[in-house]
Formats: C-alpha cells, sequence, structure tokens
C-alpha cells in the first residue's frame, strides 16, 4: 500500500499516474491525484484520453502507484489536447474517510456510482445519494434500463472500495433523468 507522501508528491507535481489494485481489477486505473488520506485518495479519472469524472479509492486497495514512461508521454498527449488544463487540481474535498468525501462531493453532484467490489457478491449501485451517516450510506439506485428502485440501498463504508462522480456513463443517465422529468 503506497503512503501519503507518495500520493502527496505526485498531486504537487500534477503527475498522471498509474494505480493497480490486485485482488480486485486486473486493468490498472489512470489518473491525476487531487487529494489523499490514510484512507482515501480522489483522483481525476482519465479514460482513453478523456477525463471521465471523479474517483474515490480506498487507499488499503491499492497495491501499486506508479508514473512509468508511458504516464509521462501520455500526460503530454493531454497537454497537447488541451486537457490538462481542464483537471482541477484546486479541488478541496476532506478525504479522511468515506463520509466525509461522500458529504462534501454531494453537495455538488447528484448521481454517484459507489462500488463494493470485495466479497462474495460484488455490488455496483447507481443513482442518487440520500442520508449520509457515520456507518453507511443509503442510495436510490436504478437499474441498467433506468427502473429507479423503490428503496434505497444502505452501504456500509467498510464495505466500498470505490465511488465515482461526473463520469461519462453517469452523464448519459442523468440526461435521460432531466429530459424525461424523471
Amino acid at each position: 500500500m503506497p503512503h501519503i507522501d507518495q500520493f502527496e508528491q505526485h498531486r504537487n507535481q500534477r503527475d498522471l499516474v498509474s494505480i493497480r489494485r490486485g485482488g480486485i481489477d486486473d486493468h490498472s486505473i489512470q489518473g491525476f491525484v487531487l487529494a489523499a488520506s490514510d484512507q482515501l485518495v480522489l483522483l481525476q479519472y482519465v479514460y482513453d484520453f478523456n477525463l471521465d469524472g471523479l474517483m474515490v479509492l480506498r487507499t488499503a486497495d491499492i497495491t501499486e502507484v506508479k508514473c512509468s514512461p508511458t504516464c509521462r508521454f501520455q500526460r503530454k498527449l493531454l497537454v497537447q489536447e488541451g486537457l490538462l488544463q481542464q483537471v482541477p487540481f484546486e479541488t478541496a474535498i476532506d478525504v479522511r474517510n468515506w463520509k466525509t468525501a461522500i458529504a462534501q462531493l454531494s453537495r455538488t453532484h447528484s448521481f454517484f456510482i459507489v462500488e463494493c467490489e470485495l466479497g462474495d457478491d460484488p455490488d455496483f449501485c447507481i443513482g442518487r445519494i440520500g442520508r449520509v451517516a457515520d456507518d453507511a450510506v443509503e442510495i436510490t439506485y436504478f437499474s441498467g434500463t433506468g427502473e429507479w428502485s423503490r428503496q434505497p440501498e444502505r452501504i456500509r463504508y467498510e464495505d466500498m472500495t470505490c465511488c465515482q462522480v461526473d463520469t461519462n456513463y453517469i452523464k448519459v443517465y442523468q440526461r435521460h433523468f432531466e429530459r424525461n422529468g424523471l
């Protein structure tokens, strides 16, 4: 598990980093570090050279953080595309724990993806955040066909591995609901 100083160094240098979470995901996650604590790291997620929302990851799950020669070259490409200037490096989100991170993100974002990727039954919820309690968050979620749940799902922070806001995936659904007054 990387130390918070490593995340801070990458944030200060505005490095594009590659993050691995062995045991959870076979693929690495690319992004810019916006904030970090001993428990969580906030990234500007980068997917296929697109800025694709904000992602919060549990640091305990991170097995490697690196700024490889590929990352450095791809950062140059992002600069040439004018995308680096769009990364919100000045974002001030308290990522001390899930409660603080979700509470702050919910002030400016309506839709979330919350994932619990470990365990026998991995869970993926996309929807609106409701109550943010001390030990869990409630999310009123919808299915892949846009059907809203009748009751919110309660997700314990100890089970959460990832949270995302403002991704292209989320925005397409959000625009659908806005167009249809849902």
